[in-house]
């Protein structure tokens, strides 16, 4: 059965769901399987997966009724009575796409007609595009209540992916990996995990507040899709003055995505200005994603957390 790789969105966390941008690229640290048991070292856990399936099969056959991208929940009832389950090191709730790398496990081995559309993924229309990432919202939102689909869309398609804010979504070129470059962008594990609908339903409540919807409007959503075009053309330069603005937006407007622990090392990064660490998916949790042009003093004041590079240019 088909491996899938995991996630990362860079930029667009909480604001595409207003209109906004978002970028995100593979991350093939960590990536998940359908499989079926080898060993009864596997069994507490595949029985496990197979009961979350078995919830989530119950949400396809209740609301997934898009006829363009049909599923064989025949095949799937029966392949879970013989144990099926999904074998993964994708840290739940962490913000890289747990949800989504099943969401699209399940659609890429039960499409019916998968063959062909695995041929046509070379070159998808937009209107396919946007079909497609409708579909898989859908078919997530069983995992956190309203989802853009954004995720299982970019680990089917497997490549940097930007959603435009007039929705539409292309395959970009990022700047080019060097070993040895400068920028750095990096994943910070607070080891705690998090329950995005709960954190999503949050910051819904927080946009019905007018004066936070216009701050959303005219802000975030401004200093996040800038960020993205300054990371596409390489301008570092606006890059970092528009990152810093995000990230002082996210402590100041939006500190209850942030665990209280690391309010102060965000403000740190701020005060520095040696790094900036802004959340990760739903936040709340999980990975933060930093970016530093020094990554030597940035690992020097992060000493004590667990980091790791993802990229760098």
């Amino acid at each position: 059965m088909e491996r899938v790789n995991s996630k990362i969105l860079v930029f667009g966390e909480y604001s595409v769901l207003h209109n906004g941008m978002a970028l995100t690229i593979p991350f093939s640290k960590f990536s998940g399987k359908l499989c079926y048991p080898k060993n009864g070292e596997e069994s507490a856990i595949a029985v496990l997966s197979n009961k979350g399936i078995r919830e989530f099969f119950k949400h396809i056959l209740e609301n997934h009724t898009d006829e363009t991208f049909k599923l064989n929940v025949n095949e799937l009832s029966q392949e879970l009575d013989k144990g099926l389950f999904f074998r993964s090191d994708i840290p739940q709730g962490f913000g890289l796409g747990s949800s989504g790398a099943l969401v699209a496990a399940i659609f890429l081995r039960y499409l019916e007609k998968a063959g062909d559309f695995k041929d046509e993924l070379k070159h998808l229309t937009m209107d396919r595009i946007q079909s497609l990432k409708s579909c898989l919202g859908t078919l997530e939102g069983h995992f956190h209540g309203k989802s853009s689909g954004i995720d299982p869309l970019s680990i089917i398609i497997n490549e940097p992916l930007l959603l435009k804010a007039n929705k539409e979504i292309v395959k970009v070129d990022i700047p080019v990996y060097d070993e040895a470059g400068k920028h750095v962008l990096f994943l910070l594990n607070t080891g705690m995990a998090r329950n995005s609908e709960k954190l999503i339903k949050q910051f819904n409540t927080a946009c019905k507040q007018e004066d936070f919807q216009k701050k959303l409007e005219t802000k975030l959503i401004e200093y996040a899709n800038a960020g993205i075009n300054d990371f596409l053309k390489g301008d570092t330069e606006n890059f970092y003055r528009n990152l810093e603005k995000l990230v002082r937006f996210q402590l100041d407007e939006m500190h209850y995505l942030i665990p209280e622990k690391y309010q102060s090392i965000v403000k740190q990064g701020l005060d520095t200005k040696e790094y900036y660490l802004k959340i990760c998916g739903s936040g709340g949790g999980g990975y933060m994603i930093g970016f530093t042009q020094n990554w030597e003093e940035t690992q020097q004041l992060l000493k004590e957390e667990e980091l790791e590079v993802f990229y760098r240019f």
